[in-house]
Order: C-alpha cells, then sequence, then structure tokens
C-alpha cells in the first residue's frame, strides 16, 4: 500500500514540475441573453474571459429547460480546449419558478466555480484558490415526506396594455392559466390564454373601431415508453374572429421517437413525431367551401434537430399538417424554421434565423372575403399561400480579445 501512495505522488509531482502552469484558464461563456456577464466577470477574477471562442482553453455552453413546477434546470457544460483538451464534465442547477435575478445569477456563479476547479487548480491561481466544505445541520432541515401537491403546478396572469394620441387609441388585455403535472413517467401540460384587441379611429371624417378576440385552450399527455420512445394525446380548443372560427376543437394521438436518449436534449436532440387528428369547426361565416361547419381527420409529422456544441449551434424544425380528403388530398400545410449560429473562424461568426410556411388548407376563409379595413389591420385572415420571416447576420470582431473589465457608467 505504501509503496502505490509512494508511486501516486511521485507521478503527481513529475506531472506539476513538467507542466509549465498558465497564469488563469481563459474562458469564453455561451450563455446568449441569459447571463449577467457583468457580474459574472466581477464574480470571476480568477479566469479570464474572452469573446471569441477559439481564442479560450474552457468553453461554458449554458442550456436551459422548463422543470414541471414552472421553474428551470440549468445544464452548464464545461468543455476542456487546447491544453485542457479532454477534460470535459457538466453541472446542473435547478432554478426554482419566480426567482429573482440576483438570486439566480449568484447561483450561476457558485455553479461556474465548481466546474472551473479542476482547470484552475493547473494554473498558478491554484494557490489563491480553495475549497470549503458546509454540511448542513440534519436536526434543522425539514424534509417534507410527500409532495401534498403531488407534482400539480398552477399559474395564472393577466395582463393590459393601453395607448394612444388625440383620435386614436389602442388597447389590449387578456389573461393566461397553465395547469401542468410532469413526472419521470408522464407529463401533462396545459395552457389557457386569452387575448382582446380594441384599436379605435376617431378623426373629423372618419370613424372605425377594430376588434379582435383569441381564445386558445392547448393541453398535451406524454408517457414515457423508454429512454427514446414517447406516447400520448394532444388536443386544442380554439375561438379566433381572426381565423373565423366560433370554436374549433381538435384531438390528436402521437408518438414521438428521439434518436437520441431525452436525458440528452441539452446537448443534442433529433426527434421525429407522427400523430392522426380528429377536428370539429364551427365556423362565424360561411367558408369559401360554403360550409357552416364540418368534421375533418388529418396527420401531422414534425421532425426536430438541435445541437450545441463549441463551433455554435443549430436548431431545425419541419413540421407538416395534411387534410384526410380522399378527393382533394392537396389540403396541406408545411411549415420550416430554424437557428443557426457558427463559429467559422478566430473573430468571424454567422447567425440565421428562419421560418418559411406553405398553407394549402385555409379551409377556414369566409367565403365573403373581408372589409377593406380588415384587411390593412389584419383583423381577418386572408388567402395566402405562404408566409416568411427571416434575419441573418455576419460578424467579425479583432484587436484584443480578452476583456475583464467591468465599466457600468452611463
Amino acid at each position: 500500500m505504501k509503496k502505490i501512495i509512494v508511486t501516486l505522488l511521485t507521478c503527481l509531482s513529475l506531472f506539476a514540475y513538467s507542466s509549465p502552469k498558465l497564469d488563469k484558464p481563459s474562458v469564453y461563456l455561451d450563455c446568449g441573453d441569459d447571463c449577467d456577464l457583468d457580474y459574472l466577470k466581477t464574480e470571476l477574477s480568477f479566469v479570464d474571459f474572452y469573446i471569441d471562442p477559439n481564442s479560450v482553453n474552457v468553453q461554458i455552453i449554458i442550456s436551459s429547460e422548463t422543470t414541471g413546477n414552472g421553474g428551470s434546470q440549468i445544464t452548464f457544460r464545461f468543455i476542456g480546449r487546447d491544453v485542457f483538451d479532454g477534460m470535459s464534465n457538466s453541472l446542473t442547477l435547478m432554478v426554482p419558478p419566480n426567482s429573482t435575478l440576483d438570486y439566480k445569477r449568484k447561483e450561476y456563479v457558485k455553479t461556474i466555480q465548481k466546474g472551473l476547479y479542476p482547470y484552475v487548480i493547473q494554473t498558478s491561481e491554484s494557490k489563491n484558490v480553495q475549497i470549503n466544505y458546509t454540511k448542513e445541520d440534519a436536526s434543522v432541515i425539514l424534509v417534507e415526506s410527500k409532495d401534498k401537491w403531488d407534482s400539480w403546478v398552477f399559474r395564472m396572469g393577466a395582463n393590459g396594455y393601453m395607448e394612444g394620441e388625440e383620435g386614436y387609441s389602442n388597447k389590449n388585455y387578456g389573461g393566461e392559466l397553465t395547469v401542468n403535472r410532469i413526472t419521470k413517467k408522464s407529463k401533462f401540460t396545459s395552457s389557457f390564454e386569452l387575448s382582446n384587441y380594441i384599436t379605435e379611429y376617431d378623426y373629423d371624417d372618419y370613424s372605425f373601431t377594430s376588434k379582435r378576440k383569441t381564445l386558445d385552450i392547448d393541453s398535451t399527455y406524454v408517457l414515457s415508453l423508454n429512454k427514446k420512445l414517447s406516447a400520448g394525446l394532444k388536443s386544442n380548443f380554439i375561438q379566433s374572429t381572426y381565423s373565423n372560427l366560433d370554436y374549433g376543437l381538435t384531438l390528436s394521438p402521437v408518438i414521438e421517437y428521439n434518436f437520441y436518449p431525452y436525458s440528452e436534449s441539452a446537448e443534442h436532440r433529433f426527434s421525429v413525431l407522427y400523430g392522426i387528428s380528429a377536428t370539429f369547426n364551427d365556423y362565424t361565416d360561411p367558408t369559401v367551401y360554403l360550409k357552416e361547419n364540418e368534421v375533418y381527420p388529418s396527420q401531422l409529422l414534425d421532425i426536430q434537430y438541435n445541437n450545441y456544441q463549441t463551433w455554435g449551434s443549430v436548431e431545425l424544425g419541419v413540421s407538416g399538417k395534411q387534410i384526410i380528403d380522399f378527393d382533394d388530398m392537396k389540403k396541406y400545410n408545411v411549415g420550416l424554421w430554424g437557428r443557426v449560429d457558427v463559429n467559422i473562424a478566430k473573430g468571424l461568426s454567422l447567425n440565421m434565423y428562419y421560418g418559411l410556411d406553405f398553407d394549402r388548407a385555409q379551409i377556414e376563409l369566409p367565403g365573403g372575403g373581408a372589409t377593406y379595413e380588415e384587411t390593412i389591420l389584419r383583423q381577418r385572415e386572408l388567402e395566402s399561400e405562404y408566409s416568411y420571416y427571416t434575419r441573418f447576420g455576419i460578424s467579425y470582431t479583432f484587436g484584443s480579445m480578452k476583456n475583464n473589465v467591468v465599466n457600468p457608467r452611463f
């Protein structure tokens, strides 16, 4: 036993003397708008923060997922590069719902400190770092043996907005309610959203009032079958003046397969969802197909791919819905969406967001069309075979890549 200990100590000593130490780890923090970067720079002074991911030896990728109680599960992936190549680990932080920004950023600091320790001890800063262990007194820890709510979480809210000037006013108000129950075996989520928009024009020679109302109720039940397979039921109830619906009800049994285990969703996801739907619509005005109400089946497909790596991130999705009508199988909708952030080279990065929707299934359009006011104010859904949005950019950063300075003036 003594020989083993002596051998280990000798190896450690040789490693310590043969490996020249860095002054500090160089870190690139990839967390979008979810971090208070100025605060982290102030509290984590034992590392150097860089603005280019290709200039560092430690990259931290932070991703967030919603938990069953409405809080967040934050995953911190520490990826070693250059001299720390092969040294990677991950930590998880649970953030309770309605947490303050100050609480969240302090917990971020604690978690990042833990994750960076293996890198810091191999630099000159190791002499200034120590581990403190605090054990809470078990006698004062109250552990609730059973959750009296049985994992059910309820959240409600209301909102309102008003603006105006002489001759013009715009008001909108609404409310929402969510009821969720999420466990390892199953997941139930539901949302109730009510929105009202009222716009009034009152000038000497013109007066018009525009109203738009939407009630949307969604619910989903998912059962975990194994590490990669899930099945469940989705439902939707909607009332919409915009979509010419007094009400519409859709029920959809679905099944989803994820080529990666769901436990790895913070790093990557590639899932395929398929379902069959039954829909009943009752229309406000007769449609272009002269329908006042109808029942129809449809099938839906959703493919999603997400990947978060040191070179950047990619989120891509394809969704489709086809109305099953053997007399006309061309009633379908296909949507594409994506987000791409790529670190092309040192200091050079590319980002792009896009969405493209091809709609051949606007069966709810009113037969009488829309008035001039409804058209220019977009108070009614209009016939359109496609819609799109896009945003893209490229940036090149050069000069000083290290920037630890925080200056809050102005």
